[in-house]
C-alpha cells in the first residue's frame, strides 16, 4: 500500500509540484482522496442503478397494462431524475456547498429555458401525447403527410416507421401544432372503391354481383350494412362507388381481396367492364 501511495506521490508532485508547494499540496490531496473515493463511488453506482431502478418501474407499469408509450416516456423521466440527484449527491460529497449550487442552478435554468424553448415545447408535448391518448405504440397515423406505425414516444421525439421501413423522427412539438389522423384508433374502417360497367349492363345484375363478391370477404364486417350504389355517367361506364366496412387490422388486404372478388364475379355474371376507347367516323367529300 505504501508502496501505491509513494508512486501516486511521484505521479501528483510530477504534474502540480511546479505550481506551488509540493508538501502542501499532498497533505491537500490526501485529505481529499476519502471524498474522491466515495464520490467516484457514489457516481458510479448512482449511475448504473438509474437504469434499473427505471427499468422496475418499467416492469411494474408492464403488469398493470400501461400503455407502452407512457412507459418509455416516464423510463426517460426517472432515469433524468435520478441522474440529477447523483450529480448533486457527488458534488455534495466532494464538500461544495449544494444549497448554493441549486440556486445557481435555478438561476442558470432560466437563461436555459429561454435558448432551449423548443426542447421543453418538445416535452410539453410529449405529456400531452401521452395523456390525452392521441394515439398509442402500434397506432398507424399520419402526420404532415407523412404515414407510418408508432414505435416509441419519447421525451422529445416520436418515432414512425413506415411501409417501406424508412424510420421517421418526429419532434413531439410539430404533432401536438398540427392534424393527426389517426387510422387505427377504432376497430373497424369504411373501405371506398368503384368500378365501371358498359352502358349496356344490368344494373340489378351488377349489384347482386358486387354483393355476392363482398360476401366471400371474410374481412367485411356485416354490422353495418354495405352501400352499392350508381355514382356517375362517364364518358366509358357506368361506375358504381362500394362502400363496406371492413376489419381495420385488415384493411389493405381487403382492399386487394374485394377487388380481386368483384373481378371474378362480374365476369362470371357476364358484365362487361370498358375501357376508354375513341370512335372516328369518316365523311367522305
Amino acid at each position: 500500500m505504501n508502496n501505491v501511495l509513494n508512486f501516486l506521490r511521484d505521479v501528483f508532485l510530477s504534474i502540480f509540484g511546479k505550481f506551488v508547494d509540493p508538501d502542501a499540496l499532498w497533505k491537500w490531496f490526501i485529505a481529499l482522496l476519502p471524498r474522491l473515493v466515495g464520490a467516484l463511488l457514489i457516481f458510479m453506482l448512482g449511475w448504473w442503478l438509474s437504469g434499473i431502478i427505471a427499468n422496475i418501474f418499467t416492469r411494474g407499469m408492464e403488469r398493470t397494462k400501461v400503455d407502452e408509450g407512457v412507459r418509455t416516456f416516464l423510463n426517460s423521466c426517472i432515469k433524468i431524475v435520478i441522474k440529477i440527484i447523483v450529480i448533486i449527491t457527488t458534488l455534495a460529497t466532494l464538500g461544495m456547498n449544494v444549497t448554493t449550487l441549486v440556486a445557481a442552478l435555478g438561476t442558470a435554468g432560466v437563461t436555459i429555458a429561454l435558448a432551449l424553448k423548443d426542447s421543453l415545447s418538445n416535452f410539453a408535448s410529449g405529456v400531452l401525447i401521452l395523456f390525452n391518448r392521441i394515439f398509442k405504440v402500434g397506432d398507424f397515423i399520419e402526420i404532415n403527410g407523412q404515414t407510418g406505425t408508432v414505435r416509441r414516444i419519447e421525451l422529445m421525439f416520436t418515432t414512425l416507421a413506415t411501409a417501406d421501413n424508412k424510420r421517421l423522427v418526429i419532434p413531439n412539438s410539430v404533432i401536438t401544432s398540427n392534424m393527426t389522423v389517426n387510422y387505427t384508433a377504432k376497430s373497424v374502417r369504411r373501405l371506398d372503391l368503384s368500378v365501371g360497367v358498359a352502358y349496356g349492363s344490368d344494373i340489378l345484375v351488377v349489384k347482386k354481383a358486387i354483393l355476392s363478391a363482398l360476401k366471400n370477404c371474410s374481412d367485411v364486417n356485416w354490422d353495418k350494412e354495405p352501400i352499392v350504389g350508381i355514382s356517375s355517367f362517364d364518358d366509358s361506364a357506368i361506375t358504381f362507388d362500394i362502400k363496406v366496412w371492413v376489419n381495420t387490422k385488415t384493411f389493405n388486404a381487403s382492399r386487394y381481396a374485394i377487388n380481386e372478388n368483384i373481378l371474378a364475379e362480374l365476369r362470371k355474371a357476364g358484365v362487361e367492364i370498358p375501357f376508354n376507347q375513341l370512335d372516328v367516323h369518316m365523311i367522305n367529300g
